[in-house]
């Protein structure tokens, strides 16, 4: 439970047909928080985003947005949301600063606001250059950036990113990811992606969605840990008659696993890592260790 919840998530389901899309979900989100939401295609995860932005309507549960009801204050809730979509429905033939102007103009930006807006989005996403230029001249990375720049228009508190560097090259995947981080603090922000990578490297906490519901939530740090403890030794030895009953004696050894030649030991903290080596005195091709990572949490949560 979140004390200073932006986002309240409570028991919501939601059915197409025979498919239970969401099933009893709920989760907190905290002003400020950058939450991250995986999880596998089909999970929930666009549905729940959805049901937030007031597009779908749950079949039971409700959802509230700074104290406001998802039955009762769409209007409200629409006005402090940006929402980029996986494919942002972007007005082709507009140019970008037309489409910005649209924009700005329908969520009742004030006039005297709206140019100098505008120009300090186009700035922000790198295109100031690009402003007359039609939509339909852009390539993907470029309209996720004027995606971004209409989801700020309104300069709402929340902004919420789906699949925001799908499809996108390295290089513009990396200058989307840095908007996005640019923006921590200021917003609430929900971000959901595919990449695990991604997801550790931006967001305060982790929830992970399968069959429509949060299998688990956390700071990244946390949920790696509850995967391999802190940290996996791995040692490649000559001889594979190894007594591995030695190793798992330790006060820091929670798991010991030998595939082919290498042992994995997975520990609670690195203190024994030394006289856990000793072991092998003799016997030792090479010694390196690993970090669990949030693809780690990610398979042992969803199988």
């Amino acid at each position: 439970m979140v004390s200073d919840a932006m986002i309240s998530i409570d028991s919501i389901t939601k059915s197409f047909g025979r498919i239970k899309a969401l099933n009893n979900l709920s989760l907190d989100i905290g002003k400020g928080e950058l939450l991250g939401i995986i999880g596998p295609n089909g999970a929930g995860k666009t549905t729940t985003i959805r049901i937030i932005c007031c597009i779908l309507k749950p079949d039971s549960g409700d959802v509230h947005v700074g104290g406001y009801s998802i039955h009762e204050d769409q209007i409200k809730i629409k006005s402090m949301i940006g929402y980029l979509p996986e494919e942002p429905n972007l007005y082709e033939r507009f140019k970008a600063r037309d489409l910005l102007r649209y924009f700005a103009e329908l969520y009742g930006v004030p006039k005297p606001e709206i140019n100098p807006r505008i120009d300090e989005l186009l700035e922000l996403v790198n295109m100031s250059d690009r402003a007359d230029d039609r939509i339909n001249t852009f390539s993907k990375g470029l309209r996720q950036r004027i995606g971004i720049a209409r989801a700020l228009i309104h300069d709402p508190p929340i902004i919420i990113f789906d699949e925001p560097t799908m499809g996108l090259d390295p290089a513009t995947a990396s200058n989307i990811r840095s908007f996005i981080r640019n923006l921590k603090g200021d917003k609430t922000i929900i971000l959901c992606t595919h990449y695990m990578r991604e997801a550790d490297e931006l967001c305060d906490r982790v929830a992970i969605v399968n069959r429509g519901n949060v299998m688990d939530v956390g700071e990244p740090d946390y949920l790696k840990s509850k995967v391999h403890g802190e940290t996996i030794l791995k040692i490649k030895v000559k001889d594979l008659n190894v007594d591995l009953n030695k190793v798992q004696d330790f006060n820091s050894v929670e798991r010991v696993n030998m595939v082919g030649n290498e042992v994995s030991v997975s520990l609670k903290s690195r203190i024994e890592i030394p006289d856990i080596i000793d072991v092998f005195a003799g016997n030792l091709v090479s010694v390196n260790t690993e970090e669990p990572t949030l693809e780690d949490v990610f398979i042992n949560a969803v199988g």
